[in-house]
């Protein structure tokens, strides 16, 4: 997700093009703001910051859904942003393991708050750009977790049995989704409801050793490709003395 700067990833790239996007709307000035988070044996870490405050919970009101206390860092160019992710990468968890040797140790979420003004209109709009970097799913037989190892590996892999039966739920149309199963899927609840789109990048290994779980990877991304999340909604506010807009 965040690659190299020689070749930057899902991350730098996404965020590269809507700095593109908001650069080409002349009349609409824009506020971003960033915030990085990992989720790390199921409680939640704020990267931008070195306090070690109160733990940091998650907070639903109506449809929306977001983290109290959480930094947020006001961004404006691509260094900005860059500067801040670096250092949310230097606090993330990361350790040795059998299977790698940089094995990340939590799922990394950082998002991009996205309100722009319409100068003509009067209009306000608002969106988040969420990025997530899952921790990879962990066989213990083969990574060899012992002591803080295999409690990480444990609750990574707790957490993302949540993540997929949340996607069978939403296949199947469930009335009720099992989003509050684990602080990974609740915080994910708005990216994965009908007034958002969603994109998901399944990785696997080319090694032959690691067939079995390069085949329940595709499984995994064939079964989620049948999800359908319905029209996404803009969020606007609209101008004074106007009742509604469409």
């Amino acid at each position: 997700m965040m690659g190299s700067k020689e070749n930057p990833g899902v991350n730098i790239r996404s965020i590269r093009e809507l700095l593109r996007i908001c650069g080409e709307k002349e009349k609409v000035s824009y506020t971003l703001k960033i915030s990085m988070l990992e989720i790390y044996n199921d409680s939640l870490n704020d990267l931008l910051t070195k306090s070690t405050g109160a733990a940091l919970d998650i907070r639903v009101q109506g449809k929306s859904v977001s983290v109290p206390g959480l930094t947020q860092i006001q961004v404006q160019t691509e260094v900005d942003i860059l500067n801040v992710m670096e250092t949310g990468e230097k606090n993330r968890k990361i350790a040795s393991t059998k299977m790698n040797t940089q094995s990340s140790r939590s799922h990394l979420v950082v998002a991009l708050e996205v309100e722009g003004s319409d100068e003509v209109s009067g209009l306000t709009s608002r969106g988040t750009l969420t990025l997530c970097d899952l921790a990879g799913s962990e066989r213990i037989s083969k990574t060899e977790a012992e002591g803080q190892r295999l409690v990480e590996a444990a609750t990574i892999n707790k957490s993302l049995t949540a993540l997929g039966q949340v996607f069978s739920a939403l296949k199947c149309n469930a009335l009720h989704v099992p989003f509050r199963n684990s602080k990974l899927t609740h915080l994910l609840q708005p990216c994965l409801s009908d007034d958002a789109k969603c994109c998901v990048f399944v990785n696997v290994s080319p090694d032959v050793n690691d067939m079995v779980e390069t085949l329940s990877t595709l499984q995994f991304g064939s079964s989620i490709r049948q999800v359908s999340l319905g029209k996404a909604t803009k969020n606007i506010v609209p101008a004074k003395n106007n009742k509604t807009v469409k």
